[in-house]
């Protein structure tokens, strides 16, 4: 049995006010969606390039019939892009520190996450799914939630005996996209976190059904209504808006499925008044919209109440949740081009298509044979003539390279994108970095997008894993600073969301590694420069210059640790002087050690000197050239 949140049950009157409510929310909101399912068919049809016709015979036989793949060429060429840009850095997130809180370990925190994305939640695929629908398509939507799935294993001991055990098959918080066709919600609203209800369809084999309510997602009983339901209503047969779209998608694809006859239910998050005190509940409601039946009532189990979809744009429309993708950005430009290439091919193959005509009085029949070298024996020259059925016209290709630059101005895909050299008498190599450089603004706003969207959907994940815990809890015995990313786990879930102790964001172009690697040398020659500075101007104070001093040993060895890990090196602590940092830091806390700046003691009260301390510095600034440390230095930890 599931540990499923507490199900709710309504008494007679409220239950049918909320069936009555669901059902008219959901009869006018699939008035207004079926011309969007029309569109997302459309827009597939385009990408895959299909002929609407097998054989097309018009202006000719076989005349033809080939599809041009602009939305394809430049949906394949953005997400590749996309995606390689996204993935370019291990973390695949970015935690940065609001305070002193969890400043010390940031790269723990983003040690573990990664680790529970990549290995427990599986990031690959769904981030891979939401984003490609959102360029396509314009919008993407995704949401995370809870799962743990256990099964039964049997195994024979060495007596022969047959042991039970279960197996821990997925326990953990999940990602997963939300196909656009699937997804319920009014389109007179911006937020779903806002609007009255929002939800998505489900489908599944009745089979599948009494699974889920044997282990107790659906009421006792809600198979048995299923189906009877199926069996005795000719409606029930009829597919959903979400799976005729998906059945469509498959005939594109020559793998349509032989289906049985499957439940197709609504899975709705609202608010709504269950217990009659005048205030609205958030609320996850199952409903089985044809049958006008309840599945599952239960209170939105979140901390903070939030419903887990979020939806990303890839070209925002003003004051509107949907987007425009690379599909509808082609569309009038795939058509033209593809009309303008037929007719170009047609009018070639009519051009070279040369015939014979021959005059009744030559002697020559219908069946005569042609081949070359055949003579002709005439009573007159003109009785055999061959003839051409048109011209070539080379403003045919000139209309159509014009369309195609139409629509590399509006998608943004060209031939440098596309790593093609460029038409024509070739440019410089200053005016093609500038096209480059100007060209990727566009990306750059698309993929700005991205992150946002993804973004939202990471602090959700994180927020779900401190709710319900993570999957293995020994990584926290064996990680690096685990001890400390422990203590994640005992934050605010409302801490976290809010980004109050730090920011949870997917890695940006900065983290890419040849554009790291670029800056970290930049900033190495600038924090050279800027402590050599600071040892001249600091050299006649010594206690300001151990305190350079010191500063400029955590910051080298830190600015060394990135500069590797941009070059992907193993092992760095191997390679780095981390042991004379921590020196300073452990003789900064020991009992006696030093205090306050400038105060030329050592301790709270003053009554001491660290010799441990004293001596690193000591060492340190003979190796500079600067001499030993005062007696009465103080160490100050950063």
């Amino acid at each position: 049995m599931g540990k499923y949140p507490r199900e709710i049950y309504l008494d007679t009157e409220t239950e049918d006010k909320l069936r009555s409510y669901l059902y008219d929310e959901l009869v006018r909101h699939y008035f207004e969606r079926q011309p969007a399912i029309d569109e997302l068919k459309d827009f597939q049809t385009d990408y895959w390039a299909t002929p609407s016709t097998e054989v097309r015979n018009f202006p000719f036989t076989r005349a033809s019939n080939i599809v041009v793949p602009l939305t394809a060429v430049a949906l394949e060429a953005t997400h590749a892009r996309t995606m390689t840009t996204l993935y370019a850095v291990r973390p695949f997130v970015s935690i940065k520190s609001r305070g002193p809180t969890t400043a010390d370990f940031e790269k723990g925190i983003e040690n573990w996450f990664d680790y529970e994305l990549f290995h427990n939640v599986k990031i690959r695929k769904p981030v891979n799914d939401i984003i490609l629908e959102l360029e396509k398509f314009g919008t993407g939507l995704g949401k995370s939630g809870y799962e743990k799935l256990v099964k039964k294993a049997v195994r024979t001991d060495s007596t022969g005996r047959e042991t039970e055990y279960p197996v821990i098959i997925r326990d953990g918080a999940t990602l997963d996209p939300v196909p656009q066709a699937n997804f319920l919600f009014p389109y007179s609203y911006k937020d779903p976190q806002l609007a009255p209800w929002v939800g998505e369809e489900h489908s599944r084999s009745p089979y599948e059904v009494k699974l889920m309510t044997e282990d107790g997602m659906f009421r006792s009983g809600t198979y048995e209504k299923s189906l009877a339901y199926i069996e005795q209503s000719t409606i029930g047969t009829q597919p959903s808006l979400g799976r005729r779209y998906e059945r469509a998608q498959e005939v594109l694809e020559k793998r349509e499925a032989h289906w049985p006859r499957r439940v197709d239910w609504t899975e709705i998050w609202c608010a709504f008044d269950v217990d009659k005190d005048g205030k609205e509940e958030e609320i996850v409601v199952h409903y089985h919209y044809q049958g006008n039946f309840i599945m599952s009532i239960r209170y939105n189990w979140h901390d903070d109440l939030h419903r887990p979809y979020r939806i990303g744009a890839y070209m925002p429309v003003e004051n509107r949740w949907r987007g425009i993708g690379i599909c509808k950005q082609s569309q009038q430009f795939q058509r033209e081009v593809t009309t303008q290439h037929r007719q170009r091919l047609d009018n070639a193959t009519i051009a070279n298509m040369n015939m014979i005509k021959v005059h009744k009085l030559s002697g020559y029949g219908p069946k005569e044979p042609v081949f070359p070298g055949k003579m002709w024996f005439l009573d007159d020259m003109t009785h055999v003539e061959s003839f051409k059925l048109g011209e070539i016209y080379q403003s045919s290709f000139a209309n159509e390279q014009a369309t195609l630059i139409y629509h590399q101005q509006r998608s943004g895909v060209n031939e440098l994108t596309l790593g093609l050299p460029q038409v024509g008498t070739p440019g410089t190599a200053t005016s093609d970095l500038t096209r480059i450089q100007e060209g990727a603004k566009k990306f750059d706003f698309s993929y700005m997008n991205v992150k946002n969207f993804l973004n939202e959907l990471l602090s959700d994940v994180m927020c779900n894993i401190i709710q319900f815990g993570p999957k293995n809890l020994n990584y926290f015995n064996e990680a690096d600073q685990g001890k400390y990313v422990r203590q994640l786990l005992t934050m605010s879930v409302s801490d976290i969301r809010q980004s109050i102790l730090f920011e949870v964001s997917a890695a940006g172009q900065q983290g890419n590694r040849i554009l790291d690697r670029q800056n970290w040398t930049q900033v190495a020659q600038l924090l050279q420069q800027y402590y050599m500075a600071l040892l001249q101007l600091t050299a006649s104070n010594p206690q300001m210059l151990q305190q350079v001093i010191q500063k400029g040993i955590i910051a080298s060895t830190e600015a060394m640790k990135q500069i590797l890990e941009s070059f992907d090196i193993r092992n760095i602590d191997r390679l780095v002087v981390s042991e004379i940092e921590e020196q300073l830091l452990h003789a900064g806390n020991q009992p006696g050690g030093p205090g306050a700046v400038g105060n030329g003691n050592s301790g709270p009260e003053g009554n001491g000197n660290t010799p441990q301390g004293l001596d690193v510095l000591n060492k340190i600034a003979s190796l500079m050239g600067t001499g030993g440390a005062p007696a009465g230095g103080a160490v100050q930890r950063f």
